[in-house]
């Protein structure tokens, strides 16, 4: 899916109001908008699984990172269409542009396609 820059904004602040660390943001944008595979690791993340997430945590990762990462989650993401299980997560990659756009739009963590033109229209500073 292709989001204007306001689109991606709203979609990163909310990931960054979480302090959801950028490690971690990435993924999660990608697989949002996308569709892209997550990785093992957050597949197990976004599965609920958390003896494998943590197994395939790199050494790196932090208990504040992923604490952050879920309460963007468990608050944010649609539960049982984005998360919830491995099933889940291998339907959002499966769906088309158009089926994840929908759902983002409706959890409002983009824009919809008319208000990105009207901002892209009136060349609006970026904001939420």
């Amino acid at each position: 899916m292709n989001l204007t820059k306001y689109g991606k904004y709203k979609l990163q602040n909310k990931l960054a109001l979480y302090k959801v660390d950028k490690d971690f943001a990435d993924p999660i944008y990608n697989y949002l908008v996308h569709g892209y595979n997550p990785g093992s690791f957050f597949t197990s993340v976004l599965a609920n699984d958390f003896m494998d997430a943590i197994s395939r945590s790199h050494p790196s990762n932090t208990i504040l990172a992923l604490k952050n990462l879920v309460c963007f989650i468990v608050n944010e993401m649609p539960h049982g269409i984005t998360h919830g299980s491995y099933e889940a997560v291998d339907a959002w990659t499966k769906l088309s542009t158009e089926e994840r756009r929908k759902v983002l739009e409706e959890c409002r963590l983009i824009f919809t396609e008319k208000e990105e033109i009207i901002k892209v229209l009136k060349d609006e500073p970026l904001s939420i």
